[in-house]
């Protein structure tokens, strides 16, 4: 995609998967090949990270207007599902909206992203956005949980069947197939073609 000199806006590139696919690495990897600045905006740090510890840490009532963790197991085994409560709800609206004023403010931004629900679109209006949904098999992402040790057990299968849910993608990439720079190349590819 070039530019036209008239636009004031950025582009907003969405990596949308579960949890352990590779988004992050895959973003280092889009990042260092660019020439231009790319910001990193995810849900680690637009959500998580600007919650105070308690909240991720402690399992309390009093929490879960913000979010709680739900531990469970089925016969293919644990499950760790988020449940976002109502001040989480804003929390991710306002991450939404932050991605938006990045771009609109001129900035490139690219995203990792978790889909828990449908509002982000929404909140890009206007805004030049590629959607690229990041998928693996659930066995490799199982695996990769595991080495990672970021996330409880069963996150990442916990959403793994509606995280692509109603989404409609300009790029789709199976990230058990190509290394985070062989899939930073696709995605270059695709921007500027």
């Amino acid at each position: 995609m070039k530019k036209d000199s008239s636009e004031s806006s950025g582009t907003v590139v969405i990596l949308n998967g579960p949890s352990s696919v590779g988004k992050t690495s895959i973003i280092k990897a889009f990042q260092a090949k660019q020439s231009n600045l790319w910001l990193s905006i995810g849900i680690d740090n637009f959500f998580v990270g600007v919650l105070p510890q308690r909240f991720c840490l402690e399992d309390k009532p009093e929490h879960y207007c913000v979010m709680r963790g739900v531990a469970s197991e089925d016969k293919e085994g644990k499950l760790f599902t988020l449940i976002v409560g109502p001040d989480g709800q804003k929390v991710i609206s306002g991450m939404h909206r932050a991605i938006a004023a990045y771009a609109k403010a001129g900035n490139n931004v690219i995203v990792d992203y978790i889909k828990y629900e449908d509002h982000l679109q929404d909140a890009l209006c206007g805004i030049k956005v590629v959607w690229v949904g990041v998928t693996a098999p659930l066995e490799v992402i199982i695996q990769r949980e595991k080495q990672r040790g970021t996330s409880p057990e069963g996150h990442a299968r916990s959403h793994y069947s509606t995280v692509h849910q109603n989404m409609s993608y300009d790029l789709m990439i199976d990230a058990s197939m190509l290394n985070p720079e062989q899939t930073a190349d696709k995605i270059i590819e695709f921007i500027y073609r």
